[in-house]
């Protein structure tokens, strides 16, 4: 304390180390210059406590201000795939004809992945190989836990992973089957065919999942006449992109943030078949932050709003005290629990349950039983008094959903449920292992459990 009897502040020590020296970091920025990406000099790479690697700001970001603006051709959206020809020609020359045979087969995200193999092989020779070189070599998602340990893991996590591992193979099957018939003699295509495995398109996929930015191109290309194009296998839309840089920015559900893509020159529905490289060069994809960030703070883009089982599934990590989150039940589960308190539903019943959509989105949340649970339980208590309107009844819970006779209905299998939660957790806990993605899987039950007691509670 000085004369002035002024109290000093403490430093703090940084929750985050820069991350500017590294040769790989060096040579991505003179990759990303070269190229023409135009990012705010305030933005710099850090890896951070809770978070691990990304953004900094080094001053006072705005609400408005510009994080980074890219080229079109810097990105790898649903143009790059069609305008490679030589990736082009695995499909297209072929034994099979894949655009028929595979017509709407399989997902764009499969598709990009399969691209990204593509590059992956090419090494130094890819224009991608610098940004490829600075993604992660694996992924804190579920999908990768050891068998033994998802014996313990939550249902809803493991009906997550389930449909990924079937979407996986399914498509792995269906590439492989066109690797094997292809005809291009390109020697690239003939690596490709040894190269390509389980492991590395598994790599590929989740690298697509947890890193791909929503991109709409439908103004500038016509996706109409594909008959002959390999978007013809595409089942869903091709509205995803890799973007170089903007994918370090981590996530915040508290982040708000607005894409726009910029044309310069008179670029509008260009059709598929006639697309080449230089037509997008004038062409920039640019996001805009809508919050203000303090000097030295981490930078955030938000995701979309998501509960944590779609963060952990998908991207890999875990958001304490996330509001979203909601123990899900399934309609042959609450089916089998009254079936054991001596209700059936009769045929009527199951009718209007079918019609109303009460077999679906049933869950407890941190706010009580969602409006179609409580709706079902109504179903099964009132569906037969007499003088009572059961719709009526129903969409009068929008506004009051306190019924004590229902709730006290269901306590016994939210009991049961928290039990089944509570012995997995203690099993995964017994692995006594410090792996972030077991961390997460164990912090979402935690939370399921905070959620079911606290409606027991009410």
């Amino acid at each position: 304390m000085g004369r002035t009897k002024r109290k000093r502040k403490l430093k703090k020590d940084p929750d985050y180390c820069k991350y500017n020296n590294s040769k790989e970091l060096i040579s991505l920025n003179s990759w990303l210059i070269k190229h023409g990406v135009k990012r705010n000099k305030k933005l710099d790479l850090a890896v951070f406590k809770d978070t691990g690697r990304g953004v900094l700001t080094k001053k006072k970001i705005c609400a408005g201000d510009e994080l980074i603006n890219l080229p079109l051709n810097l990105t790898i959206n649903v143009t790059t795939l069609v305008i490679d020809k030589i990736f082009c020609s695995i499909f297209l020359d072929n034994k099979k004809q894949c655009c028929v045979e595979y017509s709407r087969a399989i997902s764009f995200q499969a598709l990009m992945s399969f691209y990204l193999v593509y590059l992956k092989l090419q090494g130094t020779e890819s224009k991608w190989y610098i940004y490829l070189e600075n993604l992660p070599t694996s992924y804190t998602v579920p999908y990768f836990l050891p068998n033994e340990m998802l014996s313990y893991i939550d249902k809803d996590i493991i009906s997550v992973i389930l449909k990924q591992k079937e979407v996986i193979e399914k498509s792995f099957i269906i590439f492989e089957e066109i690797l094997n018939n292809t005809t291009s003699n390109n020697i690239i295509i003939d690596k490709l065919k040894k190269y390509f495995s389980k492991s590395v398109f598994e790599w590929a996929y989740f690298t697509v999942n947890t890193r791909c930015v929503f991109m709409d191109l439908t103004n500038v290309i016509d996706l109409q006449d594909i008959k002959c194009s390999i978007i013809a296998m595409v089942s869903d839309n091709t509205k995803i992109s890799l973007c170089p840089y903007l994918d370090m920015i981590n996530h915040s559900p508290n982040a708000k943030n607005e894409t726009k893509l910029v044309v310069s020159r008179n670029i509008k529905n260009v059709s598929v078949n006639n697309i080449h490289e230089d037509i997008f060069t004038n062409v920039q994809f640019s996001i805009y932050t809508k919050n203000d960030f303090k000097p030295h703070s981490q930078v955030f883009i938000c995701y979309g709003d998501s509960h944590n089982l779609k963060l952990i599934t998908e991207y890999g990590f875990y958001i304490a005290a996330n509001e979203l989150d909601c123990v899900n039940f399934s309609f042959d589960h609450i089916k089998t629990f009254l079936n054991s308190k001596t209700i059936d539903f009769s045929q009527d019943q199951l009718k209007f349950i079918s019609n109303h959509n009460l077999n679906k989105a049933l869950y407890i949340d941190l706010r009580g039983l969602s409006f179609n649970f409580y709706g079902l339980l109504m179903v099964a208590k009132y569906y037969y008094k007499e003088n009572t309107d059961v719709s009526r009844l129903i969409y009068s819970a929008a506004i009051c959903s306190d019924d004590r006779l229902l709730i006290d209905l269901i306590i016994p299998m939210i009991k049961e449920k928290l039990v089944e939660i509570k012995c997995s957790i203690n099993k995964l806990n017994s692995y006594n292992c410090d792996c972030v993605t077991l961390n997460n899987c164990v912090e979402l039950m935690c939370q399921y459990v905070m959620i079911l007691e606290k409606f027991i509670k009410c």
